[in-house]
């Protein structure tokens, strides 16, 4: 007689490869991790085959797994949503998980303004939010390791679908009691000026590309840090000069005693968009929320980039 197998194994595979963690995966499936990590034990008794190999940072699937992935992921999530697909999401009582990619100034400036709006309409939701990896962002939803990515990014890929959040451009920020720059930023001030730049700056432009702007010299790059994250406390302890963007400017001297002015150069202006895959299943009526919930409280940050130089 054939063995009779239990399905949940599979969808419980599934969420681990997309999640790249028990922990993640169990939040994904409102299951115990203990749950987890015994449905996978059971599998690894089925196939014969370890499925996953522990790293520092992933669970990474083995050959066998990525087998078992690709002929049931797709399956399974268009059984999921047919399921629930006339099921409305009520955000007050209902609980959801979504993973969502942002660089640090994204974790910094949109991140509280999300989790505050959460906090008030849909207390059961709970978020993941994972580095965010320009160059990788495609392949991580298209995989379903991400649900949503939000910062300076943008796709060609059709099963990738995109809303533009608000249009933005950068501000120079500096503490606000600076001993040289007053009620205007000029140029010769703005290259006397040291400055401080993150040089894992996500796609963002920094004063240490002042070659890119013609016929400007470079800036006086005087601090050097890996991430934005120590930037508002590097200038709020300093006279040096950091380029954000402008909504980021403005959200920095809200909490720090910081003050910002619009560059004394033209740069372009760029797009903040939120992107989700679209491709091979049918939305489910939390995740259509969730979209338009992050549309409804970024899309506010919008006129920061209009107000620029008018505060």
């Amino acid at each position: 007689m054939t063995p009779m197998y239990d399905l949940n194994l599979l969808r419980i595979l599934v969420a681990v490869v997309d999640s790249g963690s028990v922990t993640s995966a169990a939040g994904k499936l409102n299951m115990s991790q203990p749950t987890v990590s015994q449905a996978l034990s059971r599998l690894r008794d089925i196939t014969g085959d370890q499925l996953f190999i522990r790293d520092a940072q992933r669970m990474t699937p083995t050959a066998h797994a990525m087998r078992l992935y690709n002929e049931c992921a797709a399956a399974i999530v268009k059984l999921e949503e047919a399921l629930r697909s006339d099921t409305p999401f009520n955000p007050a009582t209902d609980p959801a998980h979504f993973t969502i990619a942002m660089s640090d100034l994204g974790e910094m400036t949109f991140l509280p303004l999300l989790i505050d709006r959460l906090s008030q309409v849909a207390p059961h939701v709970n978020l993941d939010i994972v580095p965010m990896d320009v160059a990788e962002v495609d392949t991580m939803l298209k995989q379903r390791r991400i649900d949503f990515a939000i910062g300076k990014i943008a796709s060609n890929d059709p099963e990738i679908s995109s809303r533009d959040l608000f249009d933005e451009t950068y501000a120079a920020i500096f503490r606000a009691d600076h001993p040289v720059i007053q009620q205007e930023l000029t140029l010769e001030t703005f290259l006397a000026c040291g400055h401080v730049v993150a040089t894992d700056a996500s796609g963002h432009w920094q004063a240490s590309s002042m070659t890119t702007i013609a016929g400007i010299e470079q800036a006086n790059v005087q601090v050097n840090l890996q991430h934005f994250t120590a930037l508002p406390f590097a200038v709020s302890a300093s006279d040096l000069v950091a380029v954000v963007p402008s909504s980021t400017a403005a959200s920095f001297a809200d909490r720090w005693a910081l003050r910002w002015l619009p560059l004394p150069f033209e740069m372009p202006e760029f797009t903040v968009r939120m992107l989700w895959n679209s491709g091979k299943t049918v939305r489910a009526a939390d995740h259509d929320w969730m979209i338009q919930t992050i549309s409804d409280v970024l899309t506010d940050l919008g006129p920061y980039a209009t107000r620029l130089g008018k505060t």
